[in-house]
């Protein structure tokens, strides 16, 4: 199974390249990661100097962009999809003035040390990585070993899955006269009960942020009960995507969430 998903990744970076679709068709929502990143980042007022690294970064463009917002911090990518990281570094040549606070190479999740190196990171992340391994112990396995990329007192943002959201939106899809949005045949889930508990084993503090709720209320139950009353298919390029973009967070009705983990200093 893990190597018809790098498969999968392989095959979405050839197909989409220098596109935002290449890792979701919903650009939109890839858009609403980065400002959540950003503003985060902002909220850290990290030194200058500061190095970030973006565990399974996909083609890069969540790096790009935190890297021209804050061109004070240092920025290291990789994934383990090779022809995600051929984008990545052609989208870095394209824009050039990067490269020597931006780097991008093969390495893989399930042993961040070998790309990262044990301590040196103040900030390490990943942005709908983890849930493409296969199993519970496989993606707890990967958070201990990001923890020890972490600096003491370092902080991890992980944009990932979660049952609790993905029920919570599909029980009001159902109330809309909906049908089910089913979890992806690559994808796995964490449950929130065990994610706050497994992570207490190497993070003093975790702090949930629901930044894409509003969002995935507006687009996959509103919007799509319109759609249905109007016999139309939903389309990711409706104006009602860039405008949801700009609600305020509310409730828990996104399977996508932020999770902010602090290692003790």
């Amino acid at each position: 199974m893990s190597e018809r998903i790098k498969d999968y990744w392989n095959q979405r970076a050839s197909e989409n390249s220098g596109s935002l679709t290449a890792t979701t068709q919903d650009i939109w929502l890839r858009r609403l990661e980065v400002a959540c990143l950003i503003g985060m980042i902002e909220r850290l007022n990290l030194p200058a100097g500061a190095q970030i690294a973006d565990m399974g970064c996909g083609d890069g463009n969540t790096i790009l962009q935190l890297a021209r917002q804050f061109p004070e911090l240092n920025f290291l990518g990789f994934d383990y999809a090779p022809q995600m990281i051929e984008t990545a570094q052609a989208q870095l040549a394209a824009l050039g003035g990067l490269a020597g606070r931006v780097k991008f190479s093969v390495g893989d999740v399930n042993d961040p040390v070998a790309s990262a190196g044990a301590g040196q990171l103040d900030v390490a992340m990943t942005d709908r990585c983890l849930i493409n391994l296969e199993t519970s112990a496989a993606q707890y396995a990967a958070i201990a070993g990001i923890a020890k990329c972490l600096k003491p007192g370092g902080v991890y943002l992980a944009i990932e899955n979660f049952h609790e959201g993905q029920n919570a939106m599909n029980m009001t899809r159902a109330a809309a006269g909906l049908p089910e949005i089913a979890v992806r045949w690559h994808n796995h889930y964490f449950h929130e009960a065990d994610f706050r508990t497994q992570t207490a084993q190497h993070f003093a503090s975790l702090e949930f942020q629901e930044f894409s709720s509003a969002y995935y209320y507006a687009t996959r139950v509103i919007y799509s009960a319109m759609c249905k009353l109007q016999g139309v298919e939903p389309d990711y390029d409706h104006p009602i995507h860039q405008m949801a973009v700009r609600l305020p967070m509310m409730g828990n009705f996104s399977p996508i969430r932020l999770a902010v983990l602090r290692k003790a200093g």
